[in-house]
């Protein structure tokens, strides 16, 4: 299978769904492939309640395989197991998750698994525990050939790239490392020195966004309603993508809108929107003609 690399943008499961967290997907999976395909992408994210929508639809494993082949897409972003990295009922439910996506690696072939903390329970344990506990998920990921990568938010036990890192660096498994979304790094710590501190290869995942100045409503709200396509926000998208460049980080782009605006448009309108903004702030960044 093609390995994807920096110049392959990946549509975020949110992107294409034409619905908000929460809700059933306003299009259906042979719909959002077809979309991300004719914009130019090379892969879309999954989630284990949408598979579990396509199956009840009378879609099989094979079927949905076919319509991915059918457009030269792949399934290369799963997401997004939370709990992981409690112990006691939390842990336990959270163990029951991790299983079902795996069966979507397994079936998809996917690149990497996305998990955090969404800040619903309290503070973590120690970083000891916590990190044991990411290294458990990374070598049971790593049967099904999938990396892990933390995506830290900035409202959470999470919060930065320097307690993901620090997560991660402790837990010492090659297939473990960040996420790095765009949102949560400029609405947070916003700090390049921490990422040039991490190691490129550690950088297993980058999703790119953008937003307003002004946060409106909470922190939470702005990121699940309100971001921005790249480009039409206020992040400096352009040097972000620079430091990683300068770093050797050789990840694909995930393109992640969650926004009202994005999920009233048509899919096809959508997914064109999202590849054809971020293939501009890459072109700038990178100094080509896109």
């Amino acid at each position: 299978m093609q390995i994807l690399g920096p110049t392959d943008l990946i549509a975020s499961y949110y992107t294409l769904t034409g619905a908000a967290p929460g809700q059933h997907p306003r299009f259906g999976f042979a719909e959002r492939v077809a979309a991300a395909a004719a914009a130019g992408f090379a892969a879309i994210g999954f989630q284990p309640a949408d598979y579990a929508m396509c199956r009840a639809a009378g879609l099989s494993d094979g079927d949905m395989q076919r319509i991915l082949a059918d457009h030269g897409i792949r399934i290369a972003e799963l997401e997004f197991l939370f709990d992981w990295a409690h112990g006691g009922e939390r842990g336990a439910a959270a163990r029951k998750l991790e299983d079902e996506f795996y069966r979507l690696a397994d079936v998809f072939q996917s690149r990497h698994l996305n998990v955090g903390d969404l800040g619903l329970g309290g503070p973590l344990d120690p970083l000891p525990a916590v990190a044991e506990r990411f290294a458990a998920v990374c070598d049971r990921a790593a049967q099904h050939g999938l990396q892990v990568a933390i995506e830290f938010l900035p409202w959470t036990p999470i919060p930065d790239a320097a307690t993901a890192w620090a997560i991660a660096r402790t837990a010492g498994h090659v297939n473990g490392g960040l996420l790095v979304d765009a949102w949560h790094y400029f609405r947070g710590a916003a700090d390049p020195a921490v990422l040039r501190a991490i190691p490129a290869e550690r950088i297993i995942a980058v999703q790119l966004d953008d937003a307003d100045t002004m946060v409106v409503g909470d922190l939470a709200e702005d990121t699940c309603l309100r971001r921005r396509l790249p480009g039409d926000g206020s992040f400096d998208l352009v040097g972000f993508i620079r430091l990683l460049d300068a770093m050797g980080v050789q990840t694909p782009l995930s393109v992640e809108i969650l926004s009202t605006d994005q999920w009233a448009l048509p899919v096809h309108a959508a997914a064109r929107a999202a590849f054809d903004t971020t293939r501009a702030v890459l072109a700038e960044a990178r100094g080509h003609a896109r």
